[in-house]
């Protein structure tokens, strides 16, 4: 349930995991970065990553540490420094349960 003031449906889990991010950019050109995971819920999570996604982006999550790999879309994405920082709402059946294990 959500917190007072709170407009998550989930409550975020901090998770510090490598995770590697897939998807097409807008001239069809397959991209795959590297970063890391900020915070996780049930239905999203947000990744520090080395560049800019577009938002409504579907891209493709892997994230063997967290059990997690699937499809999501961006829903924000902002600088900081010299990272980006991108939130991302799973799709596609796509969700994380606390305890999941990690893949192999």
């Amino acid at each position: 349930m959500p917190r007072e003031g709170e407009l998550r449906r989930h409550q975020r889990a901090d998770k510090s995991s490598p995770v590697q991010i897939a998807w097409q950019d807008r001239t069809g050109t397959d991209r795959v970065v590297r970063g890391r995971s900020l915070d996780i819920s049930a239905a999203g999570m947000r990744v520090e990553v080395p560049e800019q996604i577009e938002k409504q982006t579907y891209v493709t999550v892997l994230c063997a540490a967290l059990g997690l790999h699937g499809r999501a879309s961006v829903r924000n994405c902002s600088r900081k420094g010299m990272k980006f920082i991108v939130g991302l709402e799973f799709s596609a059946g796509l969700e994380w349960k606390p305890g999941a294990k990690p893949l192999s």
